[in-house]
């Protein structure tokens, strides 16, 4: 697994309540893959408290 291959995956997640992905939102500030683990740090701005648990889901 790639770090270009978790961001392309991640493409798949929309916002909630918006058609846009949560990569062109701008929202995923970190990808790192090391010996097959891989970390993700989102920067969630949402005013909604569920826009985390919509996009954990």
């Amino acid at each position: 697994m790639t770090q270009e291959a978790i961001l392309d995956a991640l493409k798949a997640v929309k916002y909630p309540g918006y058609s846009r992905d949560i990569i062109s939102f701008g929202l995923v500030k970190h990808v790192a893959v090391n010996n097959g683990a891989v970390n993700v740090r989102l920067e969630l701005t949402s005013p909604n408290p569920d826009a985390a648990k919509i996009i954990k889901a």
